[in-house]
């Protein structure tokens, strides 16, 4: 019998956990940018809408910060649309890449995206 067949070993296997121990553990010690990340990813995974490479993500957003992403005004204009994909816990890392690296890269726009994801919440 293959290890694809057999039951027991599927039900054995845990799903796969990035080690973000620098973003979920909290050592009191984080800046205003690693607390609003911290803040965007929390909210996600609860949405169910934190892309699976998101950690993977992250883990590289330091070597690749400034390169390749620019914000641009109509950047805000997608908040609605993106705040009302997570709240359907669907994967906006997949639907929307760049929204998503700029959530992850721009604080201003990351605060403002909270904010929607707050409004949502309280149902306005």
């Amino acid at each position: 019998m293959s290890h694809f067949t057999e039951t027991t070993y599927w039900q054995s296997i845990q799903p796969y956990e990035s080690d973000q121990s620098t973003l979920t553990a909290s050592s009191g010690a984080e800046t205003p940018h690693e607390e609003s990340l911290l803040a965007l990813r929390r909210k996600l995974k609860t949405l169910n809408a934190w892309p699976e490479a998101g950690d993977t993500f992250l883990e590289l957003l330091n070597q690749v910060r400034g390169y390749g992403t620019t914000l641009v005004p109509s950047d805000y204009d997608w908040l609605s649309k993106v705040a009302d994909s997570a709240y359907k816990g669907e994967d906006i890392g997949l639907n929307y890449p760049s929204i998503f690296q700029k959530l992850l890269t721009f604080p201003d726009l990351r605060q403002q995206f909270l904010h929607t994801l707050h409004l949502r919440s309280l149902g306005t």
